[in-house]
């Protein structure tokens, strides 16, 4: 691809994972520190954010598709095209990031570094990483077949 076409899918991209991001991130971090408060464990407060963060991210958007789209066909077809494109864009790396990359890096980086919610968002930020590549790779593929 040409430099400007990867401009306006940078553009594309950022737009459509920011806010859901910035809002999933914010959420790991602040139920992680209440967990690991009323656990002590960083294991379960890593696990706990993971799916936390990931409510917060996915039903982000996937109200914002829901809403954007609602006027294709009827309520039931619409959910069901939402769910079926959610699951094709996050499905593979979705897989592995909430069953092994970010409950790892959530509950390994506080043993690294000693101020706790700091040690949250470096291990989101490197989750982030692995996980952003196939789910833009897939995004694209979604767009293109459906």
């Amino acid at each position: 691809l040409k430099l400007p076409v990867w401009k306006n899918k940078t553009k594309e991209w950022f737009k459509r994972y920011s806010t859901p991001l910035i809002l999933a991130t914010l959420a790991a971090i602040i139920s992680a520190t209440i967990i690991k408060i009323l656990t002590g464990n960083n294991i379960i407060a890593g696990i706990l954010a993971t799916w936390i963060d990931n409510i917060t991210f996915y039903g982000y958007i996937y109200i914002k598709d829901l809403k954007k789209n609602k006027k294709e066909g009827s309520r039931i077809t619409n959910i069901s095209k939402q769910l079926r494109n959610m699951i094709v864009e996050f499905g593979p790396a979705e897989y592995l990031d909430s069953f092994l990359i970010r409950p790892f890096y959530l509950s390994l980086f506080p043993y690294l570094i000693d101020n706790y919610q700091i040690a949250i968002l470096l291990g989101s930020i490197c989750a982030e990483i692995t996980y952003f590549i196939p789910v833009v790779i897939f995004y694209e593929i979604r767009k293109k077949n459906f």
